[in-house]
Parts: structure tokens; C-alpha cells; sequence
């Protein structure tokens, strides 16, 4: 099991203290009992694999959070009819270098 640590404002923190006990948790409880209601989305990777697709969320961090690794993203993105987000253009250089150099040598 994970820690979390959250910075909220202490008007806040009491105010979700004094609801808690009035539900009869605590406030661990309340934070996991949240957060099962909002994860409940069931297009959750979908909605991940779309923001990856116009470029919101990087390659490593999408693969973090869905626990693929790059060519398991890719056949999801195939999987979803989701185009690949674009290159950056130090990549796009890179493998145009490469593919040159491999050209020229064969």
C-alpha cells in the first residue's frame, strides 16, 4: 500500500475532518472511497491512449500509467483507431539521420 501526502488549505482539512466523522470514517477512507468513485470510469485507458494520441501526455508517462511498454502502446493506439501522436523534431532528426546512414551503407 502507497502514502499520500496532500497540501490543502486548513479550513479545508477541517472541514473534511468534520465530515468524515459525520459519515463515521476517517479521513483515509474517504480519500480511497473518492477516488474508487472517480476511477469507476470504465474508458479510463481510452481517455489516456486519447491524450497521448493530440500529444497532452508524453510517450514514458503514458506508458506509465497504463504499465505498457512501447509496442504494447502502440498496437493499443492500433487497437483504439487512435493515430500516433507526432514526433519531436529531435526525434524526427535523429531517425532521419539513421535511416541515411543505414541507406547510404547498403
Amino acid at each position: 500500500m502507497s502514502t499520500l501526502t496532500l497540501n490543502i488549505e486548513d479550513n479545508l482539512l477541517h472541514n473534511a475532518k468534520m465530515y468524515a466523522a459525520a459519515k463515521g470514517i476517517n479521513l483515509t477512507q474517504m480519500v480511497k472511497e473518492y477516488f474508487a468513485e472517480l476511477t469507476k470510469t470504465p474508458d479510463l485507458e481510452k481517455v489516456i491512449l486519447k491524450r497521448y494520441s493530440e500529444d497532452e501526455l508524453g510517450r514514458k508517462e503514458t506508458m506509465a500509467l497504463l504499465g505498457v511498454d512501447y509496442g504494447e502502446l502502440i498496437v493499443m493506439m492500433a487497437d483504439n483507431h487512435l493515430p500516433l501522436p507526432s514526433l519531436p523534431p529531435s526525434e524526427i532528426k535523429a531517425m532521419a539521420a539513421t535511416f541515411s546512414k543505414v541507406w547510404r551503407e547498403s
